[in-house]
């Protein structure tokens, strides 16, 4: 056997950075930030490291690995669900043996041995990926990708060719209030529609304590009970600002339209638009809520990297195994993660 497929072990963290700058990208932010290597990969439970690594026996050098990040790298009470994501998946492309070439297949193989494995998300595949999880018959798909345009901005220097009279802005309902929430200082237990499952707890690891984001809270209100909250992030970019929500834990498929709030909300952060990719939630239920959804091969242009900034559309692929009705935001996985160092 010319390889061993491992767990990677706390030990191994110099060789997977390594990897990554060498093999995947230069630079890459994981091989210059432990830091945000620890916060993604480190497991929380056994102190090693989420990937699966193929040990070359004759150089003891890493030729494949595959990263992944279970719910619960932010709550050990979702330990019991068994929800993974995929991250980095990749193949030295440098080296020539007679095992290598299905090496991807063996490590990838391994995910489903996974303590409780339930369910398993790729968003953001490549091709070559994608044949694989065709193949293996996972659901394959595209994020939708819904905005919300502030009314008052005439000139926009991050999203382009937006028409904002085609927003709605009916009156807002008075039993419905959105206002930022402490997400420390929350008690109400909020229903999980969605999943895989995520909870108070996972919002505070996943997003108060990022190492390099700063994320905030809106609570949705209803009669002054916590239906919802929405995580977002404020980008601020051509000296103009835009809000990109990245979750939203709580039901939203009963919401009246919030078109006048978040127009309020807009204003007072001074931001052009705000978005929000999505799949497995109705489109209906955006609409009602007053969102536009953006065609990725139209005039409008509402960007997806920053990081460097690309004034285009991006379509977001992915591909998901499991038994349930399967919910994605941009948060998930580490699609909304640093491309670089701050």
């Amino acid at each position: 056997m010319i390889y061993s497929i491992k767990y990677a072990e706390s030990s191994d963290c110099l060789k997977i950075q390594f990897f990554i700058e060498k093999h995947w990208k230069k630079d890459h932010i994981l091989s210059l930030s432990k830091e945000l290597l620890d916060f993604q990969h480190l497991n929380p439970l056994s102190r090693k490291y989420n990937f699966i690594i193929a040990i070359n026996n004759t150089t003891s050098e890493i030729d494949a690995l595959l990263g992944f990040i279970p719910t619960y790298q932010y709550d050990k009470g979702l330990f019991e669900q068994g929800d993974y994501w995929g991250a980095i998946w990749k193949v030295r492309s440098d080296v020539q043996n007679v095992e290598i070439k299905n090496l991807g297949l063996s490590i990838w193989e391994k995910l489903f041995e996974l303590d409780n494995f339930r369910s398993w998300a790729a968003i953001g595949i490549s091709e070559i990926a994608k044949k694989i999880y065709t193949i293996s018959g996972m659901q394959i798909g595209e994020l939708a990708h819904y905005y919300l345009p502030n009314i008052s901005v005439k000139d926009f220097y991050i999203a382009d060719h937006v028409n904002a009279t085609q927003v709605s802005i009916p009156k807002y309902p008075e039993n419905i209030a959105i206002r930022e929430v402490c997400i420390e200082q929350i008690r109400e237990r909020i229903d999980c529609t969605y999943r895989p499952r995520k909870s108070i707890a996972y919002l505070k690891n996943r997003y108060l304590n990022h190492p390099f984001y700063k994320y905030h809270f809106w609570g949705i209100f209803d009669s002054d009970r916590l239906v919802s909250i929405w995580t977002l992030r404020i980008i601020k970019m051509n000296k103009s600002r835009a809000i990109r929500i990245v979750d939203i834990l709580g039901n939203i498929e009963y919401l009246p339209c919030l078109s006048a709030e978040l127009q309020k909300m807009l204003v007072d952060i001074g931001a052009e638009y705000m978005d929000i990719l999505n799949y497995g939630i109705n489109e209906e239920v955006f609409f009602n809520l007053g969102f536009l959804k953006l065609n990725p091969i139209g005039d409008v242009i509402i960007p997806n990297y920053f990081e460097p900034f690309e004034r285009k559309n991006i379509r977001i692929e992915f591909a998901y195994k499991a038994d349930f009705n399967y919910v994605i935001f941009k948060g998930d996985s580490d699609q909304d993660r640093p491309n670089m160092m701050p």
